[in-house]
């Protein structure tokens, strides 16, 4: 019973101090400081010097000069900006090798592995831009409703599929199997 009742008076005295600290700053505020000597008048016979009313345009100028502006005090050399430019250039200057090139099964030129051969690519798109133009324009705005297949030379069309003739030989890389649904 003893603690609950010595912490609220200590809490109290802790408030009390602080209220009465609080009272006394603020009867200082309108108090002011104490005074201090007595303010006593040189009556020598020598008069100061009479100065002159400031002229208003420097004291605005006073205000400003304690303005520090976000400007460099000096100017950095070329040296420096184009270090700081192309910062890293020293450390790129050899690229590592590639491990992954490999050579084409197909041509025998060089390719990254995971990645079309751009000579086999080249092949392919243009045998597709003979193909549609073959197909010609009619078929932009009437599509077939059945399956499109592609003959070349020496083969026979299937029934049921929309044909269209190539006048060529079928190339190597590109069989007949290719395009059909089921693979057969």
């Amino acid at each position: 019973m003893a603690s609950p009742i010595r912490g609220f008076t200590l809490s109290f005295k802790k408030r009390w101090a602080s209220v009465i600290n609080d009272i006394r700053i603020i009867f200082d505020s309108f108090t002011g400081p104490p005074s201090g000597a007595l303010a006593t008048l040189d009556m020598s016979p020598h008069q100061l010097p009479r100065t002159e009313a400031p002229d208003p345009r420097s004291s605005l100028a006073s205000i400003f000069d304690s303005i520090l502006y976000a400007v460099p005090k000096h100017r950095r050399s070329v040296e420096k900006r184009l270090h700081r430019k192309h910062r890293f250039t020293g450390f790129m200057e050899y690229g590592t090798p590639k491990t992954n090139i490999i050579p084409c099964l197909e041509c025998g030129n060089f390719k990254e592995k995971g990645h079309l051969c751009k000579y086999c690519y080249e092949k392919v798109r243009a045998e597709t831009n003979e193909m549609q133009a073959k197909m010609g324009d009619k078929l932009q705005f009437d599509v077939p409703r059945s399956e499109m297949e592609f003959i070349y030379d020496n083969e026979t069309k299937s029934e049921g599929t929309y044909a269209v003739q190539m006048s060529k030989p079928r190339p190597s890389w590109f069989p007949r199997k290719l395009l059909n649904k089921t693979g057969s």
